[in-house]
């Protein structure tokens, strides 16, 4: 539910070796030069620069990274598009990048649909930005898009590749299951606006059946009053994706992402718990979902790997509370925030702990109370 630290992504470079940090030497020439090259129509996106990321479960994923001067494009487009057609995206359905729609309403109103229907049906699409039929999505903007002056551009943006012309990349990307000429690349701005333009029809059945469910990208989750509703959102699901050339894991295939959970049982959506809760139903965070912000923040009581970010110890501090206050403003709708809360205290003394025995060799048990006041130590 939290994104990668700005700094971090300022630092990101794209096919060109050009980070964000490089571009602000020069910003306004650059901005100058696009701006000509757009209004010219000689503007031409460059290849993908591919970054593979480890997910929550261990599995690979590549992240597709555009150039600086290409992800200021797209993000303009995507600007200008969600505000022009805000009303239009719209629907009770989906809550994933659009205006005025958050991850946290998206989970409130999950919680509220289970205790009025507390059966629930939990899937997701199978490999969805990679199986997207580029044929099916132009026919979705040039319906949906009626600045058809912007059509070319979103095509082109449409058809971005990753540059694979390394042995070991190209080896990575096919063994991804990414194919060239099919689906959109994880990683463009424009890519979670596509995905909306794709499934705005299959919202509208949804809504047309009247389910009670939520879409956050290709997560669904339905709610029903019995196993036979939820088995009947399972077919709905197979039987709308596959007009568009997409579908979700069967519900008895192995390490299926498909199941159904009975009103006393939790479920996941996303990355938090939706559990019985003294009669009735609550978001948490799990276990084993705390154990990962410990992780993380751990990794930060290493010099090699603050300095690998731009951190010192003159922005230590400032950096560690950004990250705990970040935790909590993304979780603060869990009932058991406050754990939450007392977990990232204590993280974050054992991260300073590590950083200045470790790294420093400082023997903190030696300190006066004064210089582990100076240090943020209790």
């Amino acid at each position: 539910m939290l994104t990668k630290s700005s700094a971090a992504s300022r630092r990101t470079e794209g096919v060109d070796g050009t980070s964000i940090n490089d571009f602000d030497q020069n910003a306004s020439a650059a901005i100058r030069r696009l701006s000509g090259e757009l209004r010219s129509k000689e503007f031409q996106f460059q290849r993908l620069k591919p970054v593979t990321i480890t997910k929550t479960n261990g599995k690979k994923r590549v992240i597709a990274i555009p150039t600086v001067r290409d992800r200021i494009v797209q993000r303009a487009l995507v600007n200008f598009l969600s505000e022009k057609y805000a009303l239009k995206l719209a629907n009770s359905i989906s809550y994933g990048f659009i205006k005025k729609r958050s991850v946290k309403q998206a989970a409130q109103n999950a919680v509220a649909m289970r205790k009025a229907h507390p059966w629930v049906f939990k899937t997701d699409v199978t490999a969805f930005f990679d199986n997207i039929q580029r044929d099916t999505l132009r026919v979705a903007i040039e319906r949906f898009v009626k600045d058809r002056s912007l059509h070319g551009i979103l095509f082109q943006a449409m058809a971005c590749e990753i540059d694979d012309s390394r042995p070991a990349v190209k080896k990575r990307v096919k063994e991804q299951g990414i194919k060239a000429g099919q689906g959109i690349r994880q990683g463009m701005p424009l890519s979670p606006l596509f995905s909306n333009l794709l499934l705005h029809d299959f919202d509208a059945a949804i809504e047309k059946k009247r389910f009670s469910a939520v879409r956050y990208a290709d997560d669904l989750i339905f709610f029903g009053n019995s196993r036979t509703e939820c088995e009947a959102a399972a077919e709905f699901c197979h039987t709308e994706l596959r007009k568009l050339g997409l579908s979700i894991p069967a519900l008895d295939a192995p390490d299926t992402k498909s199941f159904i959970c009975a009103p006393a049982e939790p479920t996941e959506f996303l990355g938090l718990e939706l559990a019985p809760h003294r009669g009735s139903y609550s978001l948490r965070l799990s276990q084993k979902q705390i154990q990962s912000i410990r992780e993380d923040m751990l990794s930060m009581g290493s010099a090699a790997n603050l300095l690998s970010q731009g951190i010192t110890l003159k922005n230590l501090g400032q950096v560690l509370a950004a990250k705990s206050n970040g935790f909590l403003a993304a979780y603060d709708l869990c009932e058991n925030v406050d754990e939450v809360k007392n977990n990232l205290e204590d993280i974050e003394q054992k991260t300073l702990l590590a950083l200045y025995k470790n790294d420093l060799g400082i023997d903190t048990k030696k300190l006066s109370a004064e210089a582990r006041t100076f240090l943020g130590l209790k």
